[in-house]
């Protein structure tokens, strides 16, 4: 790093944005993209960076800043190298959940026996939850979780399945990860993970815990290409929902509009999930919930519990009309035992 680099960074764009209510602003695409870029690549001071994401966490990312960020985190990728036709990435927050199963994994299996392909991504222990991660629920299914791009895509044609981590996925975003212990809080970081996109997919399912901040996704959903985006208020904040209560549903099409709806459990017949079903624990604990519904071990409210999940993902991608169509093609997912053979499949190739 030259000595002007060092010294300067990017304290111009730390000034635009934390020079007070009054006089900061957001930062454009570009600089956004130019902030982020130097963060990565070591440009910028440690102490810049920090303040930059810290100031963003306060006064809360534009669309146009997620945006640029996302061009800087692409341009660093290391793409699958391959197109799948249809297929749905799924933004699962990185840092996972700590006071519910993690039922994700479990959902994607089955609709991937139903004929939707899933890339699933995220990365080990990161805060500032250090929750259980759909790659830790992954791993203890015994499927690897450090493959790199190739073999990722490779496995597709297999399975219908894939994760890539971010370390393999990008590994200057990895980089930032003592970066990001150091600041302890939630920055745009975060956010980013969701939707960066390893993949390139049409199709997007996301979790939010505040359903507003659709309005800073929607119209950066439409520009970064997405042909349709869900994003749902699941449990912590995840794209998981329960059978034990309603939730709110917003679906995003590739020009940025928003149809909103409200999933009801009782309209649908499902058994609604008890206390039991949705009782956190360690990656293990989600592991063998996938196992039972998969094997047909589970109870009612168990099987109903990733069925409704796998449906959101079958109807997001248009291989089913309507929740009740797409809840037939998820239980028969798993009556038939596809389902399972999807997961030993997944064992084999990842």
């Amino acid at each position: 790093m030259s000595e002007a680099a060092a010294t300067h960074g990017i304290r111009d764009l730390v000034a635009a944005v934390g020079s007070g209510p009054t006089n900061g602003r957001n930062l454009t695409r570009e600089e956004a993209r130019r902030a982020l870029t130097a963060i990565m690549d070591g440009t910028a001071t440690r102490a810049q960076a920090g303040a930059l994401l810290l100031l963003q966490r306060y006064r809360g990312e534009s669309p146009e800043e997620l945006l640029g960020y996302v061009d800087a985190v692409r341009e660093r990728m290391r793409p699958l190298g391959a197109t799948v036709e249809g297929l749905l990435d799924v933004g699962s927050p990185y840092d996972g959940r700590s006071k519910h199963v993690v039922m994700s994994p479990a959902a994607s299996i089955v609709a991937a026996a139903a004929g939707v392909p899933v890339l699933m991504h995220g990365e080990r222990d990161i805060g500032p939850k250090r929750g259980v991660a759909v790659g830790d629920v992954i791993a203890a299914l015994g499927v690897s979780i450090d493959a790199g791009p190739q073999a990722v895509a490779g496995g597709f044609g297999a399975c219908g399945l894939g994760y890539i981590s971010q370390a393999q996925s990008v590994p200057a975003l990895h980089a930032l990860k003592s970066l990001r212990e150091e600041l302890g809080l939630r920055t745009p970081l975060h956010t980013v993970e969701k939707i960066y996109d390893p993949g390139n997919a049409p199709y997007h399912l996301l979790g939010v815990a505040h359903l507003p901040y659709v309005e800073r996704l929607a119209p950066t959903a439409g520009k970064l290409g997405f042909r349709r985006t869900m994003v749902v208020q699941g449990v912590e904040g995840n794209e998981d929902v329960t059978t034990s209560r309603g939730t709110r549903i917003i679906e995003i099409d590739e020009a940025g509009q928003q149809r909103e709806w409200r999933l009801d459990p009782p309209s649908l017949g499902l058994v609604p999930a008890t206390e039991g079903d949705l009782a956190p624990g360690d990656a293990a604990r989600s592991a063998r919930l996938t196992l039972d519904v998969l094997d047909g071990g589970a109870s009612a409210s168990q099987r109903d519990l990733v069925a409704v999940n796998a449906a959101l993902r079958i109807m997001l991608v248009g291989r089913a009309a309507d929740m009740p169509a797409a809840l037939i093609a998820a239980h028969a997912a798993l009556a038939s035992g596809e389902a399972m053979r999807r997961l030993e499949a997944w064992r084999r190739v990842a």
